[in-house]
């Protein structure tokens, strides 16, 4: 019989997210060089320079003509028309006056060239003779170095990348950038009730339906899984799977094993660590949910009920994710108005799995499914959590209550 960890002392959500926040910093941030196109997403460990000026040549804001301002002194005026510049064509001498060059937006403006007149303000009369009806308000010519002179930092350190970004980086032709690599992540799950994929269902046993939404889950988050191991409740398979992880991972997470009956290995082993965070919370679900620090690695023990196990990922292993990448946690916090009362009481905090919705003013917010925390049926659909306050008293429809939007829904 095992023995159950003791002196367990409930702290709320938000002390156990600062003991996050406090004890992840001091770990390695590792780097490692990609591709730009890959980079969506990933973090940027270093400051990314223009290596030139943007635009390199001055460039036409519109379709029209470009020509020289002291032609157009009186309208309307004629000048000739020398010749055509598509984008991406050059042209090979300075326009001098009296002369104008049909001109595309983002086409290169000729030397001499002082002004972009719109197309719109123009008529051809014959082949080569263009006649201007009015005066243009502004010159229409994007300068050299316009958006960004040689040296400037187009991202900063520590920056997200995203779509946007790959698109500034490849207009500099950066093709590959330093990125911090991924938070390596090993997942233990654990459970003699487990059934393997394939098995025969019996009494007693249920499929690993945690295993793999914890896995997709740290992928979807920005973690690289290292590990994936399914075993019985055992303190020696335990010790072995940890012992095969151990130099490999950033965090290690387990489900299962962290309640208060005889069989919390997860719970007793967090009374050796190194550091303990945290082993009870003042919410429900997932209350007995655990983390410690052990040799550099930082552990977390998630319920063994599916939906407490993935309320406990969004609260705290999605934002140490993002803690060791320097970011901030993608599940926006606000306050949301329930969309209907809610009757059960609790000694602690309830974390609902809902779904959220803009209405003009304010975001609205409510159950979707049932709340039981061995319940499946809504995390697929799951878009937000909410917090329902502690206390004797029902939760009137309309309520205001800390909200947290999940990312990727």
């Amino acid at each position: 019989m095992y023995t159950p960890v003791d002196n367990r002392n409930a702290i709320s959500i938000d002390a156990a997210r600062k003991l996050i926040e406090e004890n992840i910093q001091p770990l390695t941030l590792r780097t490692e060089e990609i591709k730009t196109s890959d980079a969506n997403h990933r973090v940027i460990a270093e400051d990314v320079k223009a290596n030139h000026d943007l635009p390199t040549f001055r460039r036409s804001g519109y379709d029209g003509f470009a020509c020289l301002e002291k032609d157009l002194d009186k309208f309307p005026v004629q000048l000739k028309v020398v010749g055509d510049i598509p984008a991406g064509a050059n042209f090979d001498r300075p326009l001098v006056s009296g002369e104008a060059v049909r001109i595309m937006t983002g086409g290169y403006v000729p030397d001499g060239a002082d002004v972009v007149v719109m197309l719109e303000t123009t008529k051809m009369l014959d082949d080569d003779t263009l006649e201007i009806s009015e005066r243009q308000k502004r010159d229409n010519i994007t300068q050299i170095g316009t958006f960004f002179k040689q040296g400037d930092t187009l991202l900063a350190k520590n920056t997200e990348i995203n779509p946007g970004g790959i698109s500034l980086l490849s207009a500099f032709d950066i093709q590959t950038i330093t990125v911090y690599k991924k938070p390596r992540v090993g997942i233990i799950t654990t459970g003699s009730e487990l059934l393997q994929p394939g098995d025969e269902i019996v009494n007693g046993k249920i499929f690993n339906s945690n295993g793999p939404l914890i896995k997709a889950l740290c992928q979807e988050n920005g973690a690289e899984v290292v590990g994936y191991t399914q075993i019985k409740d055992d303190p020696e398979l335990l010790k072995n799977a940890i012992s095969d992880l151990q130099g490999k991972c950033d965090v290690i997470l387990t489900d299962g094993g962290v309640s208060v009956g005889d069989f919390d290995i997860i719970a007793d082993l967090a009374k050796s660590a190194d550091k303990m965070l945290f082993n009870k919370l003042e919410m429900r679900p997932g209350s007995v949910t655990t983390s410690f620090i052990d040799k550099g690695i930082i552990y977390f023990g998630l319920s063994g009920n599916p939906g407490a196990c993935f309320t406990g990922f969004y609260l705290y292993v999605e934002y140490a994710l993002r803690l060791l990448e320097k970011q901030q946690s993608r599940c926006r916090q606000c306050l949301g108005t329930l969309n209907e009362e809610y009757t059960k009481t609790n000694m602690y905090d309830r974390i609902l799995r809902g779904q959220y919705r803009i209405d003009q003013d304010h975001i609205e917010i409510g159950r979707v499914g049932g709340d039981q925390s061995d319940n499946l049926n809504n995390l697929q659909r799951a878009t937000c959590l909410f917090e329902i306050p502690r206390g004797d008293s029902i939760t009137p429809k309309g309520s205001v209550l800390r909200t947290w939007l999940l990312p990727f829904k």
